[in-house]
């Protein structure tokens, strides 16, 4: 018989770390109002076809340009070269909003011609990489979702109607990752990492089902903390309720 999964005072947790902070960004108000529509404008979100060469060497430091728009996002642009010739091999730029999870990338040749973009949350490719012909137009697609029954915005809408947690919010969550584990049956899982009692420097995990969004194990960890993955740990638990 498995254990059953035990989730006491998180929401509250959360919030004592979420208060605890202080947020300097100036765009933090306008985040707060407009939240709920920050994953549909970064889908949304067309990407400039042609980088600007000239203004980024203008306001660079180095190789890299950082700003805000004015749609309140923040940008990072770069450019990669080659050593010791300092050749242009390409330029990219990431967009993301304040403490948002969302990150549009987009890559540039060395002349400046989109050839692909994508969007990532919390470092890991959702919907798809697009790639584009010297006319901006998209010749060819990879699908990052395939392997996932359960979205990302599936995800997100459970962990907000479930637990009233907004994991789309950096200042909430910490890590979300997933993956298919060959050496558990192939098995797609997400695991959400949410910042606990910042005293404890403690953390709130979840292991959930890529499949049909159940979770299916819940614990309490702590930043540096040297265990094995909350998958192994998942996994390990099973074999010792059997």
């Amino acid at each position: 018989m498995k254990k059953p999964i035990i989730i006491l005072g998180i929401t509250a947790l959360i919030a004592g770390h979420c208060f605890g902070q202080t947020n300097n960004n100036t765009n933090s108000k306008e985040m707060e109002e407009n939240k709920d529509n920050l994953h549909d404008n970064l889908k949304n979100y067309i990407p400039v076809k042609e980088f600007n060469i000239e203004e980024f060497n203008a306001k660079r430091n180095r190789n890299t340009c950082r700003f805000v728009d004015e749609e309140g996002m923040e940008v990072e642009q770069t450019v990669s070269t080659e050593y010791p010739s300092g050749k242009v091999k390409k330029y990219w730029e990431h967009r993301k909003y304040p403490n948002s999870g969302y990150k549009f990338y987009s890559e540039y040749d060395a002349n400046g011609i989109l050839v692909e973009t994508s969007i990532s949350f919390y470092g890991m490719v959702t919907g798809f990489i697009c790639f584009y012909n010297t006319s901006g137009n998209i010749i060819n697609k990879e699908d990052w979702d395939e392997p996932y029954k359960f979205s990302i915005d599936d995800l997100i809408n459970k962990m907000k109607t479930q637990y009233d947690i907004d994991i789309v919010d950096t200042r909430i969550c910490s890590v979300i990752s997933r993956g298919v584990y060959d050496k558990y049956n192939n098995t797609p899982l997400y695991s959400v990492y949410l910042y606990g009692d910042p005293k404890e420097h403690q953390l709130i995990c979840y292991v959930i089902d890529g499949n049909t969004g159940k979770t299916l194990y819940a614990t309490t960890r702590y930043i540096r903390d040297d265990r094995k993955s909350i998958i192994d740990e998942y996994f390990n638990s099973l074999k010792e309720t059997k």
